[in-house]
This record gives C-alpha cells, sequence and structure tokens, in this order.
C-alpha cells in the first residue's frame, strides 16, 4: 500500500487541484488557464500528479523491496503497479463540466462505475509463500513490513490507539516507501516548519479573497433557491460522503468482536440508490450554481493569485531547500 508523507495543508491542497485537473478526458479548461508557480514548483520536486508517475513510483518501490528481501535471504518476485486512473478516462468527461456532474456526481456512490473495478490483485509471491512452513513464513512477512509494536491491549487498551507509524521497524516495505515517497522530502525538513505554517494561514483565508467572497455569496443563494441549504460548495459535497459514510457504518456491528470475516458490509443497495439520486441531482445543482455565481473562475483566480503572492515571498528558500535536498549528480 502506498503511503505518502503528511504534506502541509497548502501542499496538499496544491496536489488536489493538479490531480482534479488529469481525472477527465476532455478539458474545458480555457487556453489562458496559468500554472501557478507553487503547483509548477512542487510538481518538480515531489513528481507530477499522473499515472505514469504514480506507476513509476510504485514500481521504484517494488525494485527496492526485492532487494532488500533478496539482502534477507528470501526470493521477492515485484509486483505489478495498481494504476491510479480512472476508468476509461479517454471518454470521460471533464470533472468540472455539466455531464460530470450529472453522472457522477460527486463520485461517493459513483466511485465503482468512476474508477471501474479493475483487474484482481494477484500476488505474484503467494506461491512460494505457501510453500513454506510456518516459522518460515512469519520470517517471511516480518522481513516484508517488520514486527510491529508489542502491544499488550490488555494491560493499556489505548497503547494500540497512541501507536505512531515508524518506517524503521516496517521491514522491507517501510524502507523502500521511505526512500520513494519520503526520504529528502523539504516538508520534513525542521527548517522550513514556520514557513510551512505560515504557507498554510495565508492558504486557509483563501475565502476571504473579496471576488471570491462575493461568488461564494451568490452560489449560496443560487443553490438556496434550488432547494438546498449549503454555505458553500465544499459543504455541499462533503454531505454527500457524510451520508455515504452513514450507510457504511449502520452496517458495521456495534462489538468488533461480532464481526463476520465472510459478511459483507455493503450499504443497502436502495438507500444507496436513493442517495446516488441525491448526489447527481446536488451535484448538478451545485455545478449550475457555480456558472451562474463565477464561483470557478473566481477560485482559480484567487488561488493563483495566492500562489504568486506566496511564491514571491518564499520562493527563494523553498528553491534552496530543494537543491539542498536533491543528491548531487
Amino acid at each position: 500500500m502506498r503511503r505518502s508523507p503528511a504534506l502541509p495543508a497548502l501542499v496538499a491542497a496544491v496536489a488536489a487541484l493538479a490531480l482534479a485537473g488529469c481525472t477527465g478526458g476532455g478539458s474545458s479548461a480555457s487556453s489562458d488557464d496559468e500554472t501557478g508557480p507553487l503547483t509548477a514548483f512542487f510538481e518538480k520536486v515531489g513528481g507530477s500528479f499522473d499515472d505514469e508517475d504514480f506507476e513509476k513510483q510504485q514500481r521504484d518501490v517494488e525494485e527496492l523491496v526485492a532487494t532488500c528481501m533478496a539482502e534477507q535471504g528470501f526470493e521477492y518476485t515485484p509486483a505489478e503497479p495498481m494504476s491510479g486512473g480512472i476508468a476509461s478516462s479517454d471518454d470521460m468527461p471533464d470533472w468540472e463540466s455539466k455531464e460530470y456532474a450529472e453522472q457522477y456526481g460527486y463520485g461517493a456512490t459513483t466511485s465503482d462505475e468512476l474508477w471501474g473495478s479493475g483487474d484482481e490483485w494477484v500476488d505474484p509471491n503467494a506461491e512460494y509463500v505457501e510453500s513454506m512452513s510456518e516459522s518460515e513464513q512469519s520470517a517471511y512477512y516480518e522481513a516484508l513490513w517488520g514486527s510491529g509494536p508489542e502491544i499488550d491491549p490488555d494491560a493499556d487498551p489505548e497503547a494500540e490507539l497512541e501507536y505512531e507509524y515508524n518506517w524503521e521497524e516496517s521491514g522491507c516495505q517501510g524502507a523502500a516507501q521511505h526512500e520513494v515517497y519520503e526520504q529528502d522530502q523539504i516538508w520534513d525538513d525542521p527548517a522550513l516548519k514556520d514557513l510551512f505554517e505560515e504557507m498554510n494561514t495565508e492558504y486557509e483565508n483563501l475565502a476571504d479573497d473579496p471576488a471570491l467572497r462575493e461568488a461564494q455569496q451568490k452560489w449560496a443563494t443560487c443553490i438556496a433557491e434550488a432547494g438546498y441549504d449549503y454555505a458553500n460548495p465544499e459543504e455541499a459535497q462533503q454531505s454527500i460522503y457524510d451520508e455515504l459514510n452513514g450507510l457504511y457504518e449502520a452496517m458495521a456491528p456495534a462489538d468488533p468482536e461480532d464481526v463476520d470475516p465472510d459478511a459483507s458490509f455493503e450499504p443497502d443497495p436502495a438507500a444507496k440508490a436513493e442517495l446516488k439520486e441525491k448526489e447527481l441531482a446536488l451535484a448538478t445543482a451545485d455545478y449550475a450554481c457555480k456558472e451562474s455565481s463565477g464561483y470557478q473562475k473566481a477560485q482559480k483566480a484567487a488561488q493563483l493569485a495566492l500562489e504568486k503572492r506566496i511564491w514571491d515571498k518564499y520562493g527563494e528558500q523553498l528553491e534552496a531547500a530543494a537543491a539542498k535536498s536533491t543528491p548531487a549528480e
């Protein structure tokens, strides 16, 4: 499973915007769309956010795991990467389009349609592991994943909740994932901690942009006229995910010890279908209100202005940190 470093809020937001722009086949973006300097910088130091880069990172991890396992005395066949892309992306409407909203809403109840079921993952090492004795399997998995912390829940019920992941205790997978995803990343640089906190504060105040605030108020009025009560588009979208989570939670047993490993915890099909109908209607109304209020355009303009403002203030420091963390050729 891919582990990524915990990104600062602003970095995560920039990544989310870049990822969102890659989800559709077509594009409704205007020809004068401009890439912000922060987006360009984080793509340069962290890789682009497309499927090709995502799959390359997975391959790099698997190759490192194979080398590490060989050093531990085990064979390991690198697994094929799992695609991070949306199913049938060539035919997928742009994520900001009316067609996308009408067909997929916010991608909550429609996730299976959006991402596709995909081919079932096959562990290329399964046959090799099955040929081992029980003690050999234990040693194999400890080398692969690490032994983990020794927790006695009877002695300290909160101990498991307090456990913090440590790549150094997580076997070959932990070491490989750290090297590919985490090592030398500038957001782990203690010297940049205060800088990122200040940058995040500026991002959190993005909604204070006058043009964006005005567009948001127009959006709220529009969505109310459509029969909904939300303050902003993010709140509208989150409401659907909250309801979907509620459907899944309703299927889980109250006592974890009562879990049946063979039971399905899929939500009631009728309830999910009803929520899907609600999601598509809300997303379509949301899209129409964004169009009429100019919300999307105002948001992009505010984001670009923020990136330029931050880059003017911190760009040289970020470039210097990136140069320091990049190994010499």
